[in-house]
């Protein structure tokens, strides 16, 4: 007797409706544009200037990834080595500060909001 479910159902991202289907889309596309940016800033030589603003970017893209999707342990994992570098008590000098950090988490809430309408 063989079953429905082969060893491929098993590594894929199962959905309950079209809605979370979409939902985890947009999420993904945008960790993608933080980890571009979040590789091009820690890769050595760094592709993309060490610069507030940049970060910020990477930042809010993260951001947004983790609102659509609270259990994004990779997007969690980067911007959190980012925080830890860059961040008020970085390993690799102040970079951007709290107030930055907290532009970024802003700016990702309203384009989520945007986002979901």
């Amino acid at each position: 007797m063989t079953s429905i479910k082969d060893h491929h159902d098993a590594s894929r991202d199962q959905y309950i409706s079209h809605k979370l289907y979409l939902e985890r889309r947009a999420g993904n596309r945008y960790y993608n544009l933080g980890y571009m940016m979040y590789k091009g800033i820690v890769s050595n030589p760094p592709t993309i200037a060490l610069t507030a603003a940049n970060l910020q970017n990477a930042l809010m893209n993260f951001d947004i990834a983790l609102l659509f999707n609270q259990n994004d342990v990779d997007a969690k994992a980067r911007k959190n080595d980012l925080c830890d570098k860059y961040g008020p008590n970085g390993t690799n000098g102040n970079t951007i500060t709290q107030q930055v950090i907290d532009a970024a988490r802003n700016e990702a809430k309203k384009i989520y909001r945007n986002c979901k309408c």
